[in-house]
């Protein structure tokens, strides 16, 4: 802190200057050095040399006023985001003086004006390296051990805002009649952050003929530094999420339903398929006719129980005048209870061999026992020997062999019931 002019204290009083620095500041205040007020981040701080209570009301407000100082230490919140100061002169002007080291500025008072000075001392010498012999010597005769001159950068703002980007570590930065807007940029790639402290050190130069100064010659501002980081917005990152959840669902429903619908149509294309295959396979149709049971004989009574007269379909009229009339019919007037002559017994299928010469002959068969049996019927089948080849059927050319059986010239290759029973029999 600046030491009191001797003027100003009674005759025969000692001055000392403190050596110690309070709570809240940083610094060493011996040799004309000062402390410095630690702010923190985002911490708006105005030139008031005297308290920073005041700084936003504006009867108690002090100026900073020409010749007169104000310091401030800004320690890094964040060792891995840049370092952006602002200052902010709302009127008059500054000179801004930014170092690492709080040994580095001396300010001296005159002691008839009170006026401060700001001078710049070189930092302290490096220990000589331990080394014997003559090198050693040398060292501490002199040359190698003097204090290097500091590196000053010294910058002149132009326009409303001024930007300064520090790249070198332990340079000296003076920005002389700050007016307007000034940034300083300390990038952390080049500045280790962990353990640098950066030290500014303000004075009131005036300017009369600014706006706002009322022709006096005091500066005013704002002080602060700030560490950019990303932070995530709670709104925004959940509106971002969700909406990308529900595209994502909308996507997964859109294939699902281009997957039902493609294995839909892939069914119906395997239906369309099999009973294509079904449709092509052979068949036909086979009447059976089971004759009715003569009598059933009771210890107390004999009746006569027969089957109820067959239902026909519109599909086989042919067989109804066939079994239900003539004297020939099972259900007819003079039934003597066998089938008609036109339906005669034979296999139903005839599986014939690859060469023709034999077959696989299906019949149905009825069981003996009558109505107290659980089955009246059951399919046999029986390997036989055909007597006629499959080709004289089955084959379309005209032969001796091919008018037999009474198939005529446009039947030729179908395979009648009363062809397979003449094969088999």
């Amino acid at each position: 802190m600046p030491a009191l002019p001797g003027r100003l204290l009674p005759s025969g009083w000692p001055l000392y200057q403190c050596a110690k620095c309070r709570e809240s500041f940083h610094g060493s205040p011996l040799g004309g050095q000062q402390c410095y007020r630690l702010i923190s981040v985002e911490q708006e701080c105005c030139l008031d040399p005297t308290s920073q209570t005041n700084c936003f009301h504006e009867p108690k407000r002090r100026a900073l006023g020409p010749g007169r100082t104000v310091l401030f230490g800004v320690q890094p919140k964040f060792t891995n985001v840049d370092i952006r100061l602002t200052l902010d002169v709302t009127f008059g002007a500054v000179d801004l003086y930014v170092s690492t080291s709080y040994d580095t500025f001396v300010v001296r008072v005159d002691p008839d004006t009170g006026i401060h000075s700001v001078h710049i001392q070189p930092p302290p010498p490096a220990p000589p390296p331990v080394a014997a012999g003559a090198e050693s010597r040398g060292a501490g005769a002199g040359g190698p051990g003097a204090p290097p001159e500091p590196r000053i950068r010294e910058v002149r703002p132009r326009g409303l805002i001024t930007y300064v980007t520090v790249i070198e570590p332990a340079a000296v930065l003076v920005v002389r009649g700050v007016r307007d807007r000034l940034v300083i940029t300390y990038p952390h790639e080049q500045h280790a952050l962990k353990s640098s402290r950066f030290y500014l050190l303000l004075l009131g130069v005036g300017d009369p003929t600014a706006p706002g100064a009322n022709g006096s010659a005091d500066s005013q501002g704002l002080l602060f530094f700030r560490q950019d980081q990303a932070h995530i917005d709670l709104f925004v990152f959940f509106s971002v999420f969700f909406s990308c959840f529900f595209l994502f669902l909308s996507l997964c429903v859109l294939l699902w339903k281009a997957k039902q619908a493609l294995d839909q149509r892939r069914e119906q294309r395997r239906h369309l398929q099999e009973m294509t295959k079904m449709a092509s396979r052979p068949f036909a149709k086979v009447t059976v006719c089971f004759p009715p049971e003569p009598a059933v004989t009771v210890p107390w009574k004999t009746t006569s129980v027969g089957l109820p007269p067959p239902a026909f379909r519109r599909s086989e009229p042919f067989l109804a005048p066939l079994l239900l009339t003539g004297g020939g019919g099972p259900w007819g007037a003079g039934s003597g209870g066998c089938c008609p002559v036109a339906l005669r017994a034979g296999p139903i299928t005839l599986e014939p061999t690859e060469d023709g010469m034999a077959g696989v002959a299906t019949l149905l068969l009825q069981l003996p026992g009558g109505i107290y049996t659980p089955n009246r019927a059951c399919l046999g089948s029986a390997l036989v020997t055909l007597r006629h080849r499959l080709q004289e059927y089955c084959g379309g050319g005209s032969g001796p062999g091919a008018s037999g059986h009474g198939a005529g010239g446009g039947r030729k290759g179908l395979l009648t019931h009363d062809n397979l029973t003449s094969m088999s029999l």
